[in-house]
């Protein structure tokens, strides 16, 4: 009976762990969708993931401020101080072309970071299971969110995120209001999918998987 128990504990820590490393293997190519996804997506394992992909977000917004300062030196150097911050691809190119010290480039690449795991998460979402109209509908706007060109600058994180409030001025929320409202809005549309997922019926689930 103990031995039962001990390998009963030893499988949930498994689990548990398994989804957290899931993005670091995919982010560093050492897994491949199809094969990884056809064989071991698990809904708990998804759930995981997300929170894995939460927990970096924390240390991100704890340092939002330096994220605006990054993007601010950035339009500097590329005289484009007009327009505000449209799309994933804009912060991209001010990385790769205007970015001059090496703070402002780590806090740019952890927003890319960020946004490059939510993308890979949509796609393991379609993979888990054939969807709902509700479902499909909460995918494609995280798909069309996390996609390169999208056009962000409208987008505002409304409560409980407070992540608008904390810019400074009107113009500092018009340039900067819809690039850090993106992945909260993200993340919430994703524990929405996963929150209709759940009451789906198990063989809907398992037959995404076969």
């Amino acid at each position: 009976m103990a031995l039962g128990r001990r390998e009963r504990a030893q499988s949930r820590d498994s689990k548990t762990s398994r989804g957290a490393a899931l993005c670091e293997r995919l982010q560093g190519g050492e897994e491949t969708l199809p094969v990884l996804w056809d064989l071991t997506a698990t809904m708990n394992e998804v759930k995981e993931s997300l929170r894995s992909i939460e927990q970096k977000y924390k240390l991100f917004q704890q340092q939002q401020f330096t994220f605006i300062a990054a993007l601010e030196h950035c339009r500097e150097n590329a005289h484009d101080k007009i327009r505000p911050i449209s799309s994933i691809e804009q912060v991209q190119s001010y990385m790769e072309h205007y970015c001059n010290n090496s703070t402002d480039r780590r806090i740019l690449l952890m927003f890319m970071d960020i946004c490059s795991e939510l993308n890979k998460l949509c796609q393991h979402f379609e993979a888990l299971h054939s969807g709902t109209p509700v479902t499909n509908s909460l995918l494609e706007k995280c798909k069309t969110l996390v996609s390169q060109s999208n056009d962000l600058s409208i987008l505002r994180a409304k409560y409980p995120h407070d992540v608008v409030n904390h810019l400074s001025c009107d113009e500092a929320r018009n340039h900067y209001g819809g690039v850090v409202s993106l992945i909260p809005i993200v993340l919430d549309l994703m524990k929405e999918w996963i929150a209709h997922s759940e009451k789906l019926p198990r063989k809907v689930l398992q037959h995404g998987t076969t």
